[in-house]
């Protein structure tokens, strides 16, 4: 698993798109709802490992697990969808 450093400079997972009201929550480490996402890859399959970036400035917040595949994103409008894994501030973050 990539490290949200390293995904500061070399972006090799797919990206999820929350809205500027999740951000203090991802960065929470709060797992990622489907009302907070305003983008995501189409390419998503579930369990796969995906950047979580703000819809502003495009910077990685965490790296989550799709608890769903895009095509049942598509179709949700509530609940967790991805498993927030490593964020900004946490233990990792701080090595």
């Amino acid at each position: 698993i990539p490290t949200l450093k390293f995904l500061q400079k070399n972006q090799v997972l797919k990206k999820v798109v929350v809205d500027m009201g999740a951000i203090k929550f991802v960065v929470s480490g709060a797992d990622i709802m489907r009302p907070g996402i305003t983008e995501f890859d189409d390419n998503i399959v579930k369990d796969d490992l995906v950047c979580i970036v703000d819809e502003v400035n495009r910077k990685p917040l965490a790296i989550g697990k799709a608890l769903f595949s895009a095509t049942e994103l598509e179709n949700m409008d509530k609940g967790k969808v991805i498993k927030n894994i490593h964020y900004v501030g946490d233990d990792l973050w701080k090595v």
